[in-house]
């Protein structure tokens, strides 16, 4: 009878954890109507990672905002941040709001592009809303607005996110989450009948894969909110750049850009896509590459410099960063250190006074002596 508890403890232990699943409804919603987010066996003290990102129709030089209503978090986040960036605006503004709390971050946009990351304690609860506003460039007709929570989750398993979307009367929403770095949903729906890729009013999930390259005119660019990384892909589906930590990076390498992962996460890009990384002003060339990362091992891939750019050809989507070598002053600081230990070592010793300087009774009896000797020769 005493094995019994021991062997129940293995059969635990060899039953196969339950994966989390989540999804998203509606396919298609209208302004002012909820989304639903529903979570199960979301597993205690893990990373979760919500993007929701806008792309709407604006006129030129002209006021928008973008809002998340009512937005109930059935869970908190610990050490968690909020990310607002924004692209094709030239004023920005990110607005978090619960109960008597207010939240804001402004800034003016770097080339039409805009990002800020904020610490902030994602507290269980419903917030008053989330929200993104601002001004259009005078150049643009459409902005793209994105806003990422993440935290180590703490609260039950099983929940449900729920938001209102305000401020959008026409285009899409994309949805993603990863947990622990793994994509777990991906979805985009159409906002106010807004058609979808190949004409269709219904939801779709990224990319699709073929191996057949479609004509030039059809390889589309996605561009990260910030501005500071691109994909250029042959396939018909949206690509989404999701800002994520930098983990696993060894000593001696350092992250210039990124990491961002690519989601959908479990897209296939036949033939090869382009991905492309800005260097940002000042950066030492030598070393540089765009590394990608599997498990927990980061590997550097061929990588080309074209003016001020890093480029690299990939066939999946994953996690992707620039990566450059760590400048450290070890080698000048040993140098000195060895100089001036020679210098401390090697110098002679300074001579004693006693044996080569006249002692005060010496040098009279000498003053004395030729004083004496002139006195004879004049006599």
């Amino acid at each position: 009878m005493r094995f019994i508890p021991l062997v129940v403890s293995l059969l635990i232990l060899a039953l196969p954890a339950v994966a989390v699943t989540i999804t998203e409804r509606p396919d298609t919603i209208g302004n002012g109507q909820p989304i639903y987010i529903t979570i199960r066996n979301l597993p205690e003290d893990s990373t979760f990672s919500l993007l929701v990102e806008s792309t709407s129709a604006v006129q030129p030089d002209s006021e928008f905002v973008f809002q998340m209503s009512q937005f109930v978090m059935p869970f908190a986040l610990k050490k968690s941040s909020v990310t607002a960036t924004l692209s094709g605006t030239s004023q920005n503004k990110l607005e978090v709001m619960k109960e008597s709390t207010i939240v804001t971050v402004s800034g003016k946009s770097v080339d039409g592009h805009f990002s800020t990351t904020k610490t902030y304690d994602i507290t269980q609860g419903t917030y008053d809303y989330f929200r993104l506003s601002g001004t259009s460039l005078p150049s643009s007709t459409s902005i793209t607005a994105q806003i990422q929570v993440t935290g180590t989750k703490q609260g039950p398993d099983d929940s449900e996110i729920s938001f209102v979307v305000e401020g959008l009367t026409t285009g899409f929403i994309t949805t993603a989450v990863l947990v622990d770095g793994r994509q777990v949903m991906y979805k985009t729906i159409p906002v106010g009948g807004t058609p979808g890729p190949g004409g269709s009013s219904t939801s779709y999930s990224g990319p699709s894969t073929s191996a057949t390259a479609p004509p030039p005119e059809q390889w589309n660019t996605f561009t990260s909110a910030d501005g500071l990384a691109s994909i250029t892909v042959s396939q018909a589906g949206t690509v989404g750049f999701l800002k994520v930590p930098a983990e696993h990076v060894t000593q001696e390498m350092r992250v210039i850009s990124g990491p961002y992962s690519l989601v959908p996460q479990n897209a296939t890009y036949l033939p090869p896509a382009k991905l492309q990384f800005q260097i940002p002003e000042g950066t030492h060339l030598g070393g540089l590459a765009i590394a990608s990362l599997s498990g927990e091992t980061w590997t550097l891939l061929p990588s080309k410099i074209q003016n001020d750019t890093m480029s690299a050809t990939i066939t999946s989507s994953g996690t992707y960063a620039l990566f450059g070598p760590v400048v450290t002053p070890a080698t000048t600081l040993t140098s000195v250190t060895t100089t001036t230990t020679l210098l401390t070592t090697t110098a002679p010793t300074t001579p004693s006074t006693t044996k080569t300087s006249l002692s005060p009774f010496t040098l009279v009896l000498a003053i004395g002596i030729g004083c004496i000797v002139l006195l004879v020769k004049k006599r």
